[in-house]
C-alpha cells in the first residue's frame, strides 16, 4: 500500500497524546456508524425491490439474500473498525506515557548536568588567559589545565549522548502517536463523508467503502506504523548505530578510572579537545512520518445480485 506525507500535528509539548486518539476513535466510530444507519435506510428500498422483482418459489429468498449480503458487508465493516481499535489499545495504549516520562529524564537530568557543566568549562577557559601568576607553581599548574579542559569537554559530550539515549526514543514514540492521531482523524473524516453521499441504486456502498478504509488502515498500523517500516525504523537504527558506534565506546581523554591529571611528560599540543561530536540526532524524530492513502474502492449489493431483471421465473 502507498503513503503520502503529511505535515505535522500541532504539538504543545511532549506529552500523552492518548487522549487525542480516543477523541480520533470517537469521531471514527460516529462516521462508520452513519453509514451503518444511512446504508439501512436505504436498503428498505432494495428490499422491496428485490421482494417485488423476484418471482421464485420462495418470494422471500432475494430479498433475505439481498439483506443477507448487506448485513456481510456491515459486519466486515465493523470488525476491521474492532480489529483497528483493539490493535491501538493491545499495541500502543499502554505505552502513552513511555515517551513523556523519558523526556522528562532528558530536560530534568542530562539537560541539566550538561548546563552545570559549563560554567566550569568557562571558567577554565578564562583561568588559561591569566598573566598574573607567574612562576615554577604558576606553571605546574597551568600544565593542567589543558588536561582537564579536555576531560571537561568530553564528560560534557557524554552526558549529551547520555541524553539523547533518552530523548531520541521519546521523541519517536511521539512521531508514532502523532501518526496514530492522523491516521485516525484522517479515516473518520474521509468515512464520515460517505454518510451523505447518494449512492443510486447501490446498496450498502457507503458501508463497503468505508470498509475498504478500514482495513488500508488496519494494514498501514501493522505493517507500517507498529514495525517502522519506511517511518521511523531508520532513525532507530541510526539512533542505535551512533550509541554503539566507536566514537561513543571509546574516549578519547576519560580513558581511565579516575580524573585525568597533567603531568611534566605531557605533550599538550597532541592532547585530544574531547569535543568531538559524538552524536547527532536523526532527522524527522517529532513529524509526521506518513498515513495510509486510503481508497474506498468499490463493493455494495444491486437488487440485480439477487434478482435478475432476465429471471424470467426460472427461479
Amino acid at each position: 500500500m502507498s503513503v503520502t506525507t503529511q505535515g505535522s500535528i500541532p504539538s504543545a509539548a511532549m506529552q500523552s497524546l492518548d487522549p487525542l486518539v480516543v477523541q480520533g476513535f470517537t469521531a471514527l466510530r460516529a462516521a462508520v456508524k452513519a453509514c451503518e444507519v444511512a446504508d439501512n435506510a436505504q436498503a428498505k428500498r432494495g428490499a422491496e425491490q428485490a421482494h417485488d422483482r423476484y418471482d421464485g418459489m420462495c418470494v422471500h429468498d432475494a430479498e433475505n439474500e439481498f439483506l443477507a449480503k448487506g448485513k456481510a458487508i456491515v459486519d466486515a465493516m465493523w470488525a476491521s473498525f474492532t480489529s483497528l481499535q483493539d490493535g491501538y489499545q493491545t499495541s500502543l495504549r499502554p505505552h502513552e506515557n513511555v515517551g513523556p516520562l523519558l523526556h522528562q529524564v532528558y530536560t530534568e537530568t542530562w539537560l541539566k548536568v550538561t548546563a552545570a557543566v559549563d560554567p566550569i568549562i568557562a571558567d577554565v577557559q578564562a583561568r588559561q588567559q591569566q598573566e598574573h601568576w607567574t612562576g615554577a607553581g604558576a606553571a605546574d599548574y597551568m600544565k593542567q589545565l589543558p588536561v582537564q579542559l579536555s576531560a571537561l569537554n568530553e564528560f560534557k559530550a557524554y552526558a549529551a549522548v547520555a541524553g539523547a539515549g533518552v530523548e531520541t526514543p521519546a521523541l519517536l514514540q511521539q512521531s508514532v502517536f502523532l501518526n496514530q492521531v492522523a491516521m485516525v482523524n484522517h479515516a473518520a473524516s474521509q468515512i464520515g463523508s460517505y454518510a451523505n453521499t447518494d449512492t443510486g441504486d447501490t446498496y450498502f456502498q457507503r458501508c463497503a467503502w468505508a470498509g475498504n478504509v478500514l482495513r488500508q488502515c488496519v494494514d498501514w498500523f501493522t505493517t507500517k506504523l507498529l514495525t517502522g517500516a519506511g517511518m521511523w525504523r531508520s532513525a532507530l537504527d541510526d539512533h542505535v548505530r551512533q550509541m554503539t558506534s566507536s566514537a561513543v565506546t571509546n574516549a578519547t581523554v576519560l580513558t581511565g578510572e579516575t580524573w585525568p591529571k597533567a603531568t611534566s611528560a605531557t605533550d599538550t599540543s597532541k592532547l585530544p579537545s574531547g569535543a568531538d561530536t559524538k552524536y547527532t540526532p536523526p532527522t524527522g524524530l517529532d513529524g509526521i512520518g506518513s498515513t495510509p492513502v486510503t481508497d474506498r474502492g468499490t463493493g455494495g449489493v444491486g437488487v440485480d445480485d439477487v434478482a435478475p431483471t432476465d429471471s424470467g421465473g426460472s427461479w
